[in-house]
């Protein structure tokens, strides 16, 4: 292969200069991706090892293929005199790949390796108390990211080690002993992530403060952005994207969207009716006592249960449930009495 068919392979006349090179790099690149080609993977596949090829012979990162009928100096001579000097690598360099890790996370953030992806989407349930579900409020959630490793910024990957050029990869030496260069491992000597064992990522739970607002319901998409899976090449992370689930209490019983729970009322108040104040899901409520109420009797309360995606609410529902007042224990004698006689004159007004 010639030079001129590696700038023909990126679609570029052979004047084309490095920056016009690497434009042209990234867009067939992109184009040609097998992970953006789901399905068609054996189809570009070789298009793409074509223009990585072209582009790393034309950058002077790699050396023209051996049958190419100009040869290999040819290919080199035209790569290297339209490379900047500052850029070009020697032979030493490449045998020690942290000593241009620089250099390669410039050309990673500047998209040579590809344009930045933003991450997927996370999806998962938030569990809500209730109490937040109508009031509103922040509910924490946990989940596990898998990111770059932040002490190589996820650059060891791109070094993992190859097989040790003195064993060919064996461990061993020609008459069975271990490899002095590589210790026996078959793999090069190189530098490695004490953070993530080169695998250029890692894994932590993080977690998240999510707004919920008042009113809200079972199934509501509650999203967070950026709190999604890591973007690649530098590209923004996704959005995390929340669906509800309304826990309630074992004191509390749902209906469909009606709550039903208990109400403790003094039997005085019961008796006679009125204004009674308690501390319902989080909030203080006044409660209008109908007079005469007896255990078991039925408060109902409209607009006061959970919400559904349509904006209708259900009512809350009080069973009354009596409970001797505190002033009961400081009655006299005398009071008692008093106390007892009205309710038996009540009963023979009743009976009569």
């Amino acid at each position: 292969m010639s030079i001129g068919d590696y700038y023909k392979q990126l679609n570029l006349p052979e004047t084309a200069s490095q920056e016009e090179i690497k434009r042209a790099y990234r867009r067939l690149r992109a184009k040609y991706h097998p992970d953006r080609n789901k399905g068609r993977e054996s189809n570009v596949e070789p298009i793409f090892k074509r223009i990585q090829e072209a582009f790393e012979v034309l950058t002077g990162t790699r050396a023209a293929a051996q049958h190419a009928p100009s040869g290999t100096q040819e290919a080199s001579r035209h790569a290297q005199a339209r490379q900047p000097q500052s850029h070009r690598t020697d032979d030493r360099d490449a045998r020690k790949p942290w000593s241009t890790t620089a250099n390669r996370w410039q050309a990673y953030r500047s998209g040579e390796e590809g344009p930045p992806q933003r991450g997927a989407n996370r999806h998962d349930k938030l569990y809500v108390p209730l109490e937040a579900a109508l009031n509103g409020g922040h509910v924490p959630t946990s989940y596990q990211v898998t990111a770059p490793c932040k002490q190589c910024r996820g650059m060891s990957a791109r070094f993992n080690p190859g097989r040790c050029a003195a064993c060919d990869g064996q461990g061993k030496t020609a008459n069975g002993a271990r490899c002095g260069t590589c210790g026996g491992s078959g793999r090069a000597n190189v530098n490695r992530c004490a953070a993530c064992q080169n695998t250029g990522s890692e894994s932590y739970w993080k977690t998240d403060q999510v707004t919920v607002p008042a009113g809200a319901w079972d199934g509501q998409q509650l999203t967070v952005s950026g709190s999604g899976f890591p973007g690649s090449n530098g590209g923004a992370a996704g959005d995390a994207i929340l669906s509800v689930v309304i826990l309630c209490g074992s004191d509390i019983r749902r209906d469909g969207l009606n709550l039903v729970s208990e109400l403790k009322v003094d039997f005085v108040t019961a008796t006679l009716g009125g204004p009674f104040d308690t501390h319902l899901f989080g909030r203080d409520m006044r409660i209008a006592v109908p007079p005469n109420s007896a255990q078991g009797s039925v408060i109902r309360l409209a607009a006061h249960g959970l919400s559904d995606a349509a904006g209708n609410r259900g009512e809350l529902r009080l069973d009354v449930v009596l409970a001797m007042p505190d002033a009961a224990a400081h009655l006299t004698d005398e009071q008692r009495e008093q106390l007892k006689a009205m309710f038996d004159e009540a009963a023979r007004r009743g009976a009569s």
